[in-house]
């Protein structure tokens, strides 16, 4: 079935396709070593081959997406030297956001990350998590946008869609709610404006969430999704 979030008035461009899944990516709704194969979302979308590869195409120019001949995109397996180096560019420019949102950051957008915390923090069953990883793109995003900062913000994002899929990591039984103590330090700080507070929280939260994203890494994927069968190239029309 077509994805009822879709727009399918736009289905003739590449664009709310590439937008869709760039937030699913940032968000963690897809996970390391997925398969993005063309066909299946061209029908969750509603829409012919060509504009769900050209979304895939811009994903993969991103680094967010590999691209294997006669294979298709997949979300890469990032090695342990990659993702802690992905921590220390994160802390760098993450932990300035912050920084610079302590002393920008207003009534509303707070209580709107207040209540992001309070939601996330009842959630107890890794089961019904589905939304953890919702609310915590969207506590971090509406933390970012308080810096007031343009030209921060992609960069932001592409850090994002880089760590977005081992963020999954974060919801399973044993990792379930960590970190949340770091967003409550982060939400004092922001209370009373102290940007130095604030960086260094967020610092600890992402140093800590990279640490659970290297065990993940270790143990190794629940499933290469690869049950499809290699994608051959359509006859006039290139990938």
């Amino acid at each position: 079935m077509p994805d009822d979030s879709f727009d399918d008035s736009l289905t003739l461009s590449h664009e709310p396709i590439y937008q869709h899944l760039r937030l699913e990516l940032m968000r963690g709704d897809i996970r390391p070593g997925d398969r993005m194969v063309v066909k299946p979302l061209a029908q969750r979308f509603g829409t012919s081959t060509l504009p769900v590869r050209q979304a895939l195409q811009r994903l993969v120019a991103e680094g967010a997406l590999s691209d294997e001949p006669y294979r298709g995109a997949r979300v890469p397996l990032r090695g342990v030297d990659e993702l802690m180096d992905l921590r220390r560019v994160r802390c760098a420019i993450e932990g300035q956001a912050a920084e610079w949102a302590a002393n920008r950051i207003s009534a509303a957008e707070l209580e709107r990350m207040q209540g992001l915390q309070a939601k996330m923090t009842r959630v107890s069953d890794a089961d019904i998590s589905q939304n953890y990883l919702i609310w915590n793109f969207e506590f971090h995003m509406t933390l970012y946008g308080a810096a007031r900062s343009p030209l921060l913000m992609p960069l932001i994002e592409r850090l994002w869609l880089r760590a977005g899929p081992y963020l999954n990591a974060m919801r399973t039984e044993f990792t379930l709610g960590q970190g949340l103590d770091h967003h409550q330090e982060v939400l004092s700080a922001m209370a009373r404006g102290d940007g130095k507070a604030a960086r260094s929280a967020l610092e600890a939260e992402l140093s800590e969430a990279a640490e659970v994203m290297v065990r993940a890494l270790l143990r190794g994927p629940e499933k290469d999704n690869d049950e499809t069968e290699p994608q051959q190239p359509e006859q006039g029309d290139k990938t």
